[in-house]
């Protein structure tokens, strides 16, 4: 089984990745944030899950390990494959998926694509006994919504996705939007980055 992949990025996709490990390829399924928050660098670490059928081998990777738990609970959830699975990862962090099951709010669920009101029903009854799998360690794990102390996570989780660990790539972010010369994504990740090479 394959638990991580570090490599230099070979290829972006819409909701694919390919991570060149050693000059061998590894095609691997991510979110569709994942995928966009991931172009333009040069070497990536995803936690992976392999999954294989008689015909068919597919990895699909996450950025932080509160991703694939939650990934694998859904896969435990009767009707629901990995393509629904990272459907609803693609549209709820972990904690938000959490909060959906803690609330019974089967909308949050029905909003992702692919995802019908019984299936919705079927994730919250079978996965809201297990609602401290998804409290996730804040220094491991980065919701979207509404940032981390006003950091944007989405550069925290690019940063995580490129190596760093969550304690260095919030330090990051954080003093370099502390110091409120960007609101831009990506201006905000490349002057962490600067700031990062700055410690060494």
């Amino acid at each position: 089984m394959i638990a991580f992949l570090k490599g230099k990025l070979a290829a972006v996709e819409p909701e694919s990745i390919v991570i060149d490990v050693g000059g061998v390829g590894y095609r691997v399924n991510v979110t569709a944030g994942c995928a966009a928050g991931l172009r333009g660098y040069e070497e990536v670490q995803l936690h992976t899950h392999m999954i294989v059928r008689e015909d068919d081998m597919q990895l699909y990777g996450f950025i932080t390990p509160g991703e694939i738990t939650a990934f694998l609970l859904l896969l435990g959830v009767n009707g629901v494959g990995p393509k629904a699975a990272l459907a609803v990862l693609s549209a709820l962090t972990p904690r938000g998926l959490g909060r959906a099951l803690a609330m019974e709010d089967t909308g949050a669920l029905t909003r992702v694509s692919g995802v019908g009101k019984k299936i919705a029903q079927r994730i919250i009854l079978e996965l809201k006994d297990k609602l401290g799998r998804f409290e996730t360690d804040p220094e491991t794990t980065v919701t979207n919504e509404g940032g981390m102390n006003g950091i944007p996570d989405d550069a925290v989780n690019a940063l995580m996705a490129l190596g760093y660990s969550a304690g260095e790539a919030k330090e990051a972010v954080s003093k370099v939007f502390s110091q409120g010369d960007t609101q831009d994504v990506q201006q905000l990740i490349r002057s962490a980055l600067r700031f990062l090479d700055q410690r060494k």
